[in-house]
């Protein structure tokens, strides 16, 4: 295991990856109403749109998280995030909403490897006692990077265009890259003798690992939280427009204080979950009692489209952002400890899989929801009776966390 300096340095780096990866997928979101109106397209066209992001990062989720397993997460990771920066800077020469789809598709696509690889460098580069904190503190910067979004993308289309903000970001985001390249070495194993050790080559079981009671009841987790998650990603801004009469610039500003409170929250949870092991609670409590927690505060979403003060409902959506992110910390720290030797990429990729379906479903079905009924009422109250249905989940099907052993029946 790499000193603790190293580690520091790594929560750092990875921390940075998630903002310019949080900043570049929920652009989109930010700019849709200005883009609605000078392209002249309803919500149920828009919602299609913003889904094409979940299209590609849907396929490949999976590939990349088995990639990384195979050839290293350097390589994998780096490629990824060159793609998503050029497409996402491409968004900004689009001609039309077919353009616009073309290029969500390449940020999907690049995107994809993000959650997969860095769980993995997380599995591989931090004992399990720190792990939660680890994944808590660089899951945060993508938190920080969803709140920078409005005010960043409100100011450069406010001073600019939405063409010019989707330049500027997606070329901003190229600098990263370089910082990748130049720093990060991965972790190999080495003999006794101080050689470094062939890698086994490992086979997947598929059918045992996609018909495990731990992995299906991770993927419908995983699938019930990220409907929220994306649902706000993709819809909350217009919502605030749309719904509560807020400006543009004044958008910015609400959308972003949610994510700013998960900034804080989610290293804190991750923090708090890691501290409880280290008192001797058991590893099946300490996960499983911060997510079920933050599962039924994430809930109370449905109470959003009754309230009629909107700083009430910006209040509530504060809670529910903080709780959401840190469901995706606690996700993730879950399946580095569950997976079997060899496979945390590949793990990962598979739940990343079943989460993006929820995001091209979140974003299509609001928009539907919204053109037939005229109100978010509805969309917000189906987002939190999911949430309900993943706590359940993790109390009922989830086993004992502790690393699967395919073929065994698991038992809680």
């Amino acid at each position: 295991m790499n000193s603790r300096s190293y580690r520091i340095k790594l929560v750092l780096v990875l921390f940075s990856a998630m903002f310019v990866m949080g900043l570049d997928r929920s652009s989109l979101g930010i700019a849709a109403p200005v883009i609605m109106k000078e392209l002249n397209v309803d919500p149920a066209t828009m919602g299609v749109a913003m889904s094409a992001f979940f299209w590609t990062y849907t396929l490949f989720s999976l590939p990349a998280g088995n990639l990384s397993d195979m050839y290293g997460s350097k390589k994998v990771l780096g490629w990824a995030a060159v793609i998503w920066s050029l497409a996402s800077a491409a968004t900004g020469l689009a001609s039309g909403l077919v353009s616009i789809i073309a290029a969500r598709l390449g940020v999907g696509l690049g995107e994809a490897a993000v959650f997969p690889v860095t769980a993995k460098i997380a599995g591989d580069n931090f004992p399990s006692k720190e792990r939660a904190t680890a994944i808590g503190w660089y899951l945060s910067g993508a938190r920080l990077g969803y709140a920078a979004t409005p005010i960043v993308m409100g100011f450069l289309i406010a001073q600019y265009s939405w063409r010019m903000a989707f330049i500027i970001t997606g070329l901003g985001s190229l600098l990263w890259c370089v910082l990748w390249y130049y720093w990060y070495k991965d972790a190999v194993n080495r003999s006794e003798s101080g050689e470094i050790a062939a890698k086994p080559k490992t086979i997947i079981p598929w059918i045992q690992l996609l018909t495990n009671r731990c992995t299906l009841g991770i993927f419908l987790t995983k699938f019930c939280g990220d409907y929220l998650y994306y649902m706000f990603l993709t819809w909350v801004p217009s919502y605030l427009v749309m719904e509560r009469g807020f400006s543009i610039l004044k958008m910015g500003i609400y959308a972003s204080l949610p994510f700013l409170t998960a900034f804080v929250v989610q290293p804190v949870a991750g923090y708090l979950s890691d501290w409880l092991v280290k008192r001797g609670t058991s590893l099946t409590v300490a996960r499983k009692g911060v997510l079920v927690t933050a599962q039924l505060c994430a809930s109370s979403i449905m109470a959003v489209g009754f309230v009629e003060n909107p700083m009430v409902a910006v209040a509530i959506l504060t809670l529910n952002v903080a709780a959401a992110s840190t469901i995706g910390g606690m996700m993730f720290t879950l399946v580095t400890e569950v997976s079997p030797p060899g496979m945390t990429g590949t793990v990962t990729g598979s739940m990343n899989t079943v989460g993006a379906i929820a995001g091209i479903l979140a974003p299509t079905i609001t928009g539907i929801i919204v053109k037939f009924t005229g109100s978010f009422q509805m969309a917000l109250a189906l987002s939190g009776s999911l949430l309900l249905l993943a706590a359940c989940t993790v109390l009922f099907v989830i086993p004992a966390i502790r690393p699967m052993k395919l073929g065994e029946k698991t038992n809680l």
